[in-house]
């Protein structure tokens, strides 16, 4: 993730609200898009970067926001994207939403950083994405209410309780489940996204022969198949994860999460350790994919040092390569309709 510059030329970090060093305010302005430092004056502050006044998120009273906008008592463009929060009398759950917020801000960061749904086109319009973070019930008559994380139609919905990491690591045990973060949820939902919002509109022949055509496998009967049966013992030749062998729409969207994880450690390396890796949509993916895992194999020792799980796997088979090198190429693809209009002004 990409870090900004406090006006003491302390170095700012994605999630640092104050400054170590002078005790400024910090956070992201609106106006000039930077993680940066902001001086308060007596009804709003003024942006130590590009000098504009700006005021605090609305959700900054809740403690669950850091960004500041050009008008005042308004959502800041990434809390505008959740349609549902939790109670407000429910200090926990507070407290939750509001890492939630901080995965989501960082998810969204990168799609607008990469160029990917709902950051290309018109996709916000035609496709919108929004969010709800919603709670486990118990309804009048005493029978409990489970919220299933997923997406249907733009809407991801996260169970909230994945918030807390006891509940999360026990599951992600249960389940086999390495990546069980709560970036790595987000990650995995928007690819569900991408899936119905751009890959299906702009390369739908080279999806199916890649993934498999969704339409063709009966969704509620592979999942039956998968939790009962397993995934099959080579799985890992074609897949970067055993769920991902479940259904051809979730082969897709572990894809999206191990592509975004790639993408989100080269960033960070170029930021943080100087190197200048390309990571512009013409870049050759596997050169950068090969450059990340020299780097996965040396923080992934550190991590065994200290008793921690891998980064990421060392290595991906060809066909995996294949199907990274498929959802980078969707930075570069224009949607068809937009390509008719071109056509046609031309």
């Amino acid at each position: 993730m990409k870090t900004g510059t406090c006006r003491c030329d302390n170095r700012i970090f994605f999630n640092n609200h104050r400054c170590l060093s002078c005790d400024a305010s910090l956070g992201r302005c609106n106006v000039c898009n930077s993680l940066t430092s902001f001086s308060k004056e007596e009804k709003s502050s003024q942006c130590d970067t590009c000098k504009t006044e700006v005021f605090s998120c609305v959700n900054q009273e809740h403690d669950v926001c850091q960004s500041y906008n050009a008008e005042p008592d308004a959502l800041c463009r990434w809390c505008q994207l959740t349609n549902v929060i939790p109670p407000l009398d429910n200090s926990e759950s507070v407290q939750r939403w509001a890492r939630m917020e901080s995965a989501k801000r960082r998810l969204l960061l990168q799609l607008e950083d990469l160029g990917l749904p709902p950051y290309v086109a018109d996709t916000q319009m035609t496709h919108p994405l929004l969010f709800e973070f919603l709670e486990n019930t118990v309804d009048k008559k005493g029978k409990p209410k489970k919220v299933i994380t997923g997406h249907q139609n733009g809407l991801i919905t996260i169970n909230l309780a994945e918030a807390d990491s006891v509940h999360r690591e026990r599951l992600r045990v249960k389940l086999g489940e390495p990546q069980r973060t709560l970036i790595g949820h987000m990650r995995h939902e928007v690819g569900h996204y991408i899936d119905w919002a751009w890959a299906s509109r702009v390369a739908p022949d080279e999806y199916h022969a890649l993934f498999g055509d969704p339409d063709s496998v009966d969704y509620g009967e592979a999942m039956k198949k998968h939790y009962e049966v397993g995934a099959p013992a080579n799985w890992a030749d074609n897949h970067v994860s055993a769920y991902a062998t479940m259904h051809p729409w979730e082969d897709f969207a572990e894809t999206v999460n191990v592509y975004l994880d790639i993408m989100a450690i080269a960033t960070t390396s170029n930021e943080l350790a100087g190197r200048n890796l390309d990571l512009s949509a013409s870049a050759d993916h596997r050169e950068l994919v090969n450059s990340v895992l020299q780097i996965v194999l040396e923080v992934s020792e550190y991590n065994f040092d200290l008793g921690l799980a891998p980064l990421l796997p060392e290595r991906l088979p060809p066909a995996v390569l294949d199907k990274l090198a498929y959802v980078h190429d969707l930075r570069s693809k224009v949607a068809p309709e937009i390509a008719e209009q071109t056509a046609v002004a031309n």
